[in-house]
């Protein structure tokens, strides 16, 4: 049993250790393990340098590695635009440092990893204007501190170095970009195809109901009433002794027949109901299939058996909003989990959504900053889509969460 326990519990831990070494990470580590252990193992047998300066060199390369994993690191920091651009130059001072202990030109490869961060922080056009910076820092300690020859050319070669791998990290970057972009789409046309079939069920549910309620409904009406006249007008027909028996008999033959026609009448329109009842629309397959795939982010669905959506549009709009949300929670609150729950009361569809915040984001948000949001352009598209079929949508960001409450009028299109 303990034994059992030890495997998983390394199990997992390997789980969230692979989960937070990413392959790019992991490669900028082995460089960095290269570059740092073959500069100190040449120190080393180098005799004009002292320990000291090996030892120097030892922190100078441990505390890039520390500030240098602090800067990729993927969990959001309290002012994570301060801290992000104290790493960032902290970092960047680290390897100017490392030029001027260790006598060896290929630590600008540190650099090179250096630059590969930017593309996530900055603009690409503003790393390639200030690119030459650093490729001049690399020129400026090594040709005239450490006196090298040739290093207007080496500190060029560098500067390509990094200008390459400023473009390969961007690339990659608005690749991801990309397939994000292209996996929403294809989440929309899902759940778009959902509401398509849902809607072509609920035109031919409402087809055949109208058609049994105005042909076979109307002419069963028509039938009661005549039997009903018949009924009477026999009651008038005066007839002798020796066919009373007969008129008695025709008599209860007709209300045989009416009260058949009556409860046939009863049966049709209650099948009517039943048809029409069934015609609503059920959206929770629709968000199912949107938010199943969703990276990274956990999805709730309360979904009550009593909501009414007999309307295309509203349950289009209403899966919109659900999908505006979603893209918020990804690339705004950065929420793992968020909780979706539909309740109806009379005449009114209402729906919240609760995209819980990350801990970073939690501590450095106040109680209620309601008064200080800034509705972006989704949020707006999702007002106006509400607008359009007379709902309303208030959102509320707190210290918590970050909450959509939408209200909508429960209608019969039909």
């Amino acid at each position: 049993m303990e034994s059992q326990i030890n495997n998983e519990s390394i199990a997992a831990f390997y789980r969230r250790l692979k989960a937070n070494i990413s392959i790019e990470r992991a490669s900028a580590i082995f460089t960095w393990l290269l570059v740092s252990a073959a500069s100190l193992y040449s120190m080393l047998m180098w005799t004009s340098i002292s320990n000291t300066q090996v030892a120097l060199a030892a922190v100078l390369f441990l505390s890039y590695l520390f500030f240098w994993l602090l800067l990729c690191r993927k969990t959001e920091y309290k002012n994570a635009t301060s801290v992000r651009l104290f790493l960032l130059v902290t970092t960047f001072i680290i390897v100017i440092a490392v030029y001027f202990v260790v006598p060896f030109v290929y630590t600008a490869i540190l650099m090179v990893v250096w630059s590969a961060i930017l593309p996530n922080f900055m603009k690409i056009k503003t790393a390639f204007i200030l690119s030459p910076i650093w490729s001049l820092t690399l020129y400026l300690v090594y040709g005239l501190y450490w006196d090298f020859v040739g290093m207007g050319v080496t500190a060029m070669l560098f500067w390509t170095f990094n200008l390459f791998a400023l473009v390969m990290v961007a690339s990659t970057i608005k690749a991801k970009e990309s397939r994000e972009k292209v996996e929403m789409i294809n989440l929309e046309l899902i759940s778009t195809q959902q509401l398509l079939g849902q809607a072509a069920e609920q035109a031919e549910r409402v087809r055949i109901a109208r058609n049994i309620h105005d042909l076979l409904g109307h002419h069963l009406t028509a039938l009661t009433i005549n039997l009903q006249v018949a009924g009477r007008q026999l009651e008038k027909l005066n007839v002798g002794l020796s066919d009373e028996s007969s008129k008695k008999a025709i008599k209860d033959s007709i209300e045989q027949c009416h009260s058949l026609s009556k409860l046939l009448l009863s049966d049709v329109r209650e099948a009517v109901s039943d048809i029409r009842m069934k015609s609503n629309l059920n959206i929770k397959q629709a968000i199912i299939a949107m938010t199943e795939r969703l990276p990274n982010i956990n999805v709730s669905l309360d979904y009550p058996g009593d909501i009414t959506i007999t309307d295309v549009n509203t349950a289009d709009v209403l899966t919109r909003c659900i999908q505006e949300s979603m893209t918020n929670a990804l690339k705004h609150s950065h929420a793992k989990n968020v909780h979706i729950a539909f309740l109806q009361t009379e005449g009114l569809l209402t729906l919240s959504i609760e995209a819980a915040l990350s801990k970073q984001q939690k501590k450095s948000k106040t109680t209620d900053i309601k008064p200080n949001f800034i509705l972006g352009n989704g949020l707006k598209g999702m007002q106006e889509r509400l607008k359009q079929i007379k709902g309303s949508v208030v959102f509320t960001l707190n210290n918590a969460a970050f909450i959509t409450d939408i209200k909508v009028p429960v209608l019969d299109h039909d």
